[in-house]
């Protein structure tokens, strides 16, 4: 771990740490989901699973100020198989799973995950957790729906195995959580990021768009970071888009504006970006146009 507000290691636990555990994980999970649980307390006790192998003496530190949002105590929902020491359940005593995270410190977990879940819990972000990684058409679908996701490895095959070749289960939980906040914080842009998957989401099934996907994999891979996975300020994410399409197909991109219907001004700042000409009033021009196609109001 770097710090509580920056980056994290993607490895957080050894894949041998993981398998000598896995009967125990296995276990665990298995008992949460007979539980009654709220995705929200769900992803709480897999974060809290997973952390408590990671640093067993010391994964719960500062206590701040409290700020109690309704939400069932933590320990009248975690399994037994946990095997809570009495130190745990002292410091657990009549905490929330929304507490947990706006009253405490959780060891080397970015502050950006404790602002997610609490958001989370007061139903002021839309989060969908799934057990599976979502592809990149669905994880789009999701956002124009103004709704971000996170994907828990629950099933006995996946709960001890390095995700991807390079997360173990808890930092690629906590990494989606972090994607969540960037996603949701940035109120300034978030109405333009909106309007941008709006609108790549209305020209992914244009034969033009799929036949590109198909025969240029760098293209591919790069469209669907900015489709899916790159959460960023409006402009940025249409610079992206626009030097991807100009290593394939440039003819791509003046089909792009008139599917989007841009106004001549829209076309004239699309065809600036990425040059010296582009300026602030051009910013201005395409923010507006993105601004415009949201779907769902924030």
């Amino acid at each position: 771990m770097k710090n509580r507000n920056g980056s994290y290691k993607k490895l957080l636990m050894t894949s041998e740490t993981l398998e000598s555990r896995r009967p125990y994980l296995a276990l665990a999970l298995n008992e949460m989901k007979g539980l009654e649980l709220s995705e929200a307390d769900f992803t709480t006790l897999y974060i809290l699973l997973y952390l408590r192998l990671r640093s067993p003496k010391n994964w719960l530190q500062r206590q701040q100020v409290s700020s109690a949002v309704p939400a069932k105590k933590l320990l009248e929902i975690i399994p037994a198989s946990f095997e809570l020491t009495d130190w745990e359940k002292e410091k657990l005593k009549d905490v929330t799973g929304a507490q947990l995270f706006s009253d405490f410190t959780l060891k080397g977990i970015p502050q950006s995950v404790n602002r997610a879940m609490v958001n989370w819990y007061e139903g002021k972000w839309k989060i969908k957790m799934l057990d599976y990684i979502p592809s990149s058409r669905e994880l789009l679908r999701l956002q124009v729906k103004n709704t971000r996701c996170i994907t828990v490895m629950t099933e006995k095959e996946n709960c001890a195995k390095i995700v991807l070749g390079s997360r173990d289960p808890l930092s690629f939980v906590l990494h989606d959580l972090m994607h969540a906040d960037q996603f949701f914080s940035q109120d300034v842009s978030l109405k333009g990021q909106l309007g941008f998957y709006s609108l790549i989401n209305a020209i992914y099934d244009k034969e033009e768009t799929k036949s590109l996907l198909k025969k240029d994999s760098d293209f591919k891979k790069e469209f669907e970071y900015v489709a899916s996975d790159m959460n960023a300020y409006v402009i940025h994410l249409f610079k992206c888009l626009k030097s991807s399409i100009a290593r394939t197909d440039e003819s791509y991109f003046d089909k792009l504006q008139l599917w989007w219907q841009m106004s001549e001004e829209e076309k004239r700042s699309s065809q600036k970006l990425n040059t010296p000409d582009f300026n602030s009033e051009d910013e201005m021009v395409l923010k507006s146009f993105f601004e415009r196609h949201q779907e769902i109001v924030a």
